[in-house]
Protein backbone atom coordinates (compact mmCIF):
# COMPACT_ATOMS: atom_id res chain seq x y z
CA UNK A 1 0.00 0.00 0.00
CA UNK A 2 1.28 3.48 -0.89
CA UNK A 3 1.73 6.16 1.74
CA UNK A 4 0.35 9.69 1.20
CA UNK A 5 3.61 11.05 -0.27
CA UNK A 6 3.81 8.17 -2.74
CA UNK A 7 0.15 8.65 -3.74
CA UNK A 8 0.73 12.39 -4.27
CA UNK A 9 3.85 11.80 -6.36
CA UNK A 10 1.95 9.19 -8.40
CA UNK A 11 -0.88 11.71 -8.91
CA UNK A 12 1.61 14.28 -10.24
CA UNK A 13 2.49 11.79 -12.98
CA UNK A 14 -1.13 11.54 -14.20
CA UNK A 15 -2.48 13.26 -17.28
CA UNK A 16 -5.16 14.99 -15.16
CA UNK A 17 -2.50 16.65 -12.99
CA UNK A 18 -0.45 17.71 -16.01
CA UNK A 19 -3.50 19.23 -17.73
CA UNK A 20 -4.54 21.06 -14.55
CA UNK A 21 -1.03 22.39 -14.05
CA UNK A 22 -0.99 23.57 -17.68
CA UNK A 23 -4.15 25.61 -17.02
CA UNK A 24 -2.73 27.12 -13.82
CA UNK A 25 0.43 28.21 -15.64
CA UNK A 26 -1.60 29.63 -18.55
CA UNK A 27 -3.82 31.69 -16.21
CA UNK A 28 -0.79 32.89 -14.22
CA UNK A 29 0.87 34.02 -17.48
CA UNK A 30 -2.35 35.71 -18.63
CA UNK A 31 -2.63 37.61 -15.35
CA UNK A 32 1.04 38.64 -15.37
CA UNK A 33 0.60 39.97 -18.91
CA UNK A 34 -2.29 42.07 -17.58
CA UNK A 35 -0.02 43.60 -14.90
CA UNK A 36 -0.91 41.33 -11.98
CA UNK A 37 1.70 39.91 -9.62
CA UNK A 38 1.15 36.25 -8.84
CA UNK A 39 1.95 34.03 -5.87
CA UNK A 40 1.20 30.41 -6.85
CA UNK A 41 -0.34 28.74 -3.80
CA UNK A 42 1.05 25.38 -4.88
CA UNK A 43 4.52 26.74 -4.01
CA UNK A 44 3.37 26.28 -0.39
CA UNK A 45 2.10 22.73 -0.54
CA UNK A 46 4.41 20.94 1.85
CA UNK A 47 8.01 19.81 1.57
CA UNK A 48 7.27 17.38 -1.24
CA UNK A 49 4.28 19.21 -2.72
CA UNK A 50 2.07 16.64 -1.07
CA UNK A 51 -0.40 18.83 0.81
CA UNK A 52 -3.10 21.23 -0.32
CA UNK A 53 -2.09 24.78 0.66
CA UNK A 54 -4.33 25.99 3.49
CA UNK A 55 -5.21 29.12 5.39
CA UNK A 56 -4.52 27.90 8.91
CA UNK A 57 -6.23 29.03 12.09
CA UNK A 58 -6.08 27.73 15.64
CA UNK A 59 -8.91 25.21 15.20
CA UNK A 60 -9.79 25.35 11.48
CA UNK A 61 -7.99 25.16 8.16
CA UNK A 62 -9.31 26.11 4.73
CA UNK A 63 -7.98 25.07 1.33
CA UNK A 64 -6.94 28.22 -0.55
CA UNK A 65 -7.35 28.99 -4.26
CA UNK A 66 -4.50 28.32 -6.68
CA UNK A 67 -3.21 31.86 -7.09
CA UNK A 68 -2.85 34.88 -4.80
CA UNK A 69 -2.82 37.91 -7.15
CA UNK A 70 -2.13 41.61 -6.59
CA UNK A 71 -2.18 44.76 -8.72
CA UNK A 72 -2.30 48.47 -7.90
CA UNK A 73 -3.15 47.98 -4.23
CA UNK A 74 -5.78 45.29 -4.92
CA UNK A 75 -5.45 41.69 -3.83
CA UNK A 76 -7.58 38.76 -5.01
CA UNK A 77 -7.60 34.99 -5.12
CA UNK A 78 -7.85 33.01 -8.36
CA UNK A 79 -8.94 29.36 -8.48
CA UNK A 80 -8.11 27.68 -11.80
CA UNK A 81 -9.83 24.71 -13.38
CA UNK A 82 -8.82 23.20 -16.69
CA UNK A 83 -11.63 21.42 -18.49
CA UNK A 84 -11.98 19.86 -21.92
CA UNK A 85 -15.29 21.69 -22.35
CA UNK A 86 -18.45 22.63 -20.46
CA UNK A 87 -20.96 19.86 -19.74
CA UNK A 88 -24.53 20.12 -20.98
CA UNK A 89 -26.95 19.37 -18.15
CA UNK A 90 -30.49 18.26 -18.90
CA UNK A 91 -31.66 19.24 -15.42
CA UNK A 92 -30.97 22.91 -16.15
CA UNK A 93 -30.89 22.82 -19.98
CA UNK A 94 -27.58 24.66 -20.02
CA UNK A 95 -23.84 24.20 -20.18
CA UNK A 96 -22.11 24.18 -16.78
CA UNK A 97 -18.76 23.92 -15.06
CA UNK A 98 -18.37 22.46 -11.59
CA UNK A 99 -15.98 22.29 -8.66
CA UNK A 100 -16.01 20.20 -5.49
CA UNK A 101 -18.57 21.55 -3.03
CA UNK A 102 -16.11 21.38 -0.12
CA UNK A 103 -13.61 23.57 -2.00
CA UNK A 104 -16.34 26.10 -2.84
CA UNK A 105 -17.25 26.30 0.85
CA UNK A 106 -13.58 26.71 1.79
CA UNK A 107 -13.11 29.49 -0.79
CA UNK A 108 -16.12 31.33 0.63
CA UNK A 109 -14.51 31.18 4.09
CA UNK A 110 -11.13 32.30 2.70
CA UNK A 111 -12.89 35.29 1.11
CA UNK A 112 -14.58 36.19 4.42
CA UNK A 113 -11.39 35.82 6.47
CA UNK A 114 -9.02 37.65 4.11
CA UNK A 115 -11.46 40.22 2.70
CA UNK A 116 -10.14 39.38 -0.78
CA UNK A 117 -12.45 38.34 -3.62
CA UNK A 118 -12.18 34.83 -5.01
CA UNK A 119 -12.40 34.50 -8.79
CA UNK A 120 -12.95 31.22 -10.62
CA UNK A 121 -11.05 30.80 -13.89
CA UNK A 122 -11.89 27.93 -16.24
CA UNK A 123 -9.59 27.18 -19.14
CA UNK A 124 -11.51 25.22 -21.80
CA UNK A 125 -9.08 23.18 -23.86
CA UNK A 126 -11.31 22.37 -26.86
CA UNK A 127 -12.42 25.97 -27.44
CA UNK A 128 -9.12 27.45 -26.22
CA UNK A 129 -11.22 29.82 -24.15
CA UNK A 130 -10.62 31.34 -20.74
CA UNK A 131 -13.72 31.90 -18.60
CA UNK A 132 -13.64 33.93 -15.38
CA UNK A 133 -16.02 35.37 -12.82
CA UNK A 134 -16.22 36.32 -9.14
CA UNK A 135 -17.24 33.34 -7.05
CA UNK A 136 -19.92 35.35 -5.22
CA UNK A 137 -21.53 36.28 -8.58
CA UNK A 138 -21.45 32.65 -9.73
CA UNK A 139 -22.99 31.51 -6.45
CA UNK A 140 -26.18 33.43 -7.32
CA UNK A 141 -26.88 30.85 -10.06
CA UNK A 142 -25.44 27.69 -8.56
CA UNK A 143 -26.66 24.12 -8.70
CA UNK A 144 -25.58 21.86 -5.84
CA UNK A 145 -25.17 18.10 -6.16
CA UNK A 146 -24.78 16.38 -2.79
CA UNK A 147 -24.21 12.82 -4.02
CA UNK A 148 -20.83 11.15 -4.18
CA UNK A 149 -20.70 9.97 -7.81
CA UNK A 150 -18.57 12.89 -9.03
CA UNK A 151 -16.77 13.81 -5.83
CA UNK A 152 -16.91 12.24 -2.38
CA UNK A 153 -18.36 15.38 -0.80
CA UNK A 154 -20.58 16.70 -3.59
CA UNK A 155 -20.20 19.23 -6.37
CA UNK A 156 -21.39 22.72 -7.18
CA UNK A 157 -22.10 23.79 -10.75
CA UNK A 158 -22.29 27.19 -12.42
CA UNK A 159 -23.84 28.12 -15.78
CA UNK A 160 -21.19 28.69 -18.43
CA UNK A 161 -22.98 31.80 -19.66
CA UNK A 162 -22.47 33.54 -16.27
CA UNK A 163 -18.70 33.68 -16.86
CA UNK A 164 -16.83 36.41 -18.71
CA UNK A 165 -15.18 34.93 -21.82
CA UNK A 166 -11.80 35.53 -23.39
CA UNK A 167 -11.00 33.67 -26.59
CA UNK A 168 -7.33 32.75 -26.70
CA UNK A 169 -7.17 32.03 -30.43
Amino acid sequence: MLNQDQRQNKFKETEAYKIGNQGELAVADFLKNKGWFVIPSYDYSGEDGNKAPKLQGLNKNFVIPDLDISKEGKRKWAEVKTKTSASYTRITNQYEHGIPLRHFEHYQEVEKITGCEVWLFVYELEAETLLFQKLNILSLNKRVYTGNKMNWDGMIFFPRDKFNTLQSK
